[in-house]
């Protein structure tokens, strides 16, 4: 997608892809509404694609998976690649998107999350909402510890684990976590 989302995702993917020595066939961009054209580009490819990663919202992957359906994109000859964006049931029971991929954390720690947040303020959290709660959680154990937040404390190799598991920070200022790959099924 051309958003500011779309255009991280697309540096991430080719600074990966760069480091990895995968070479990247093209890349297609689409404003809202106008998958269909990208999705074309992309069918036209034909056998040289092997993979397809689409960095785009929930609320937008109706339009692009038909827009893949309408360019003749066969999820069963190119594997379709997403972001944690997809762990969303709008995306998961789209036909077009059966087989896909996509690295999310495991839900059980946001949905025990979740649960508690209900409880306390009878309404769902946005599905980012562990962000917030993980970096609250981390100054306050930090500062209770008496640690401090030095960047020896919070770049700590072992990391922390947060409501969506594992997480620790880079000297470099990058963050890692601990995520799964899931599978699109329904």
């Amino acid at each position: 997608p051309e958003s500011d989302y779309g255009n991280v995702a697309v540096a991430q993917f080719q600074q990966a892809a760069a480091a990895r020595g995968v070479r990247v066939i093209a890349i297609e961009r689409y404003s809202t509404g106008g998958a269909l054209a990208a999705a074309q580009r992309i069918a036209a490819l034909g056998s040289q694609a092997d993979a397809l990663f689409i960095p785009e919202q929930a609320d937008q992957m109706p339009a692009v998976a038909q827009a893949l359906a309408s360019a003749g994109v066969d999820p069963k000859r190119i594997q379709i690649l997403g972001t944690g964006l997809w762990n969303d049931a709008r995306v998961l029971r789209l036909p077009q998107l059966q087989g896909g991929w996509f690295a999310a954390p495991e839900n059980g720690g946001f949905n025990a999350f979740a649960a508690k947040y209900r409880a306390k303020f009878n309404s769902d959290p946005t599905r980012i909402a562990t962000l917030a709660y993980d970096a609250i959680s981390l100054a306050a154990a930090l500062g209770a510890q008496g640690l401090g937040y030095g960047e020896s404390v919070l770049t700590n190799s072992s990391g922390f684990n947060g409501a969506d598991g594992l997480f620790r920070f880079r000297p470099d200022g990058q963050n890692e976590r601990g995520l799964s790959v899931f599978q699109v099924r329904d």
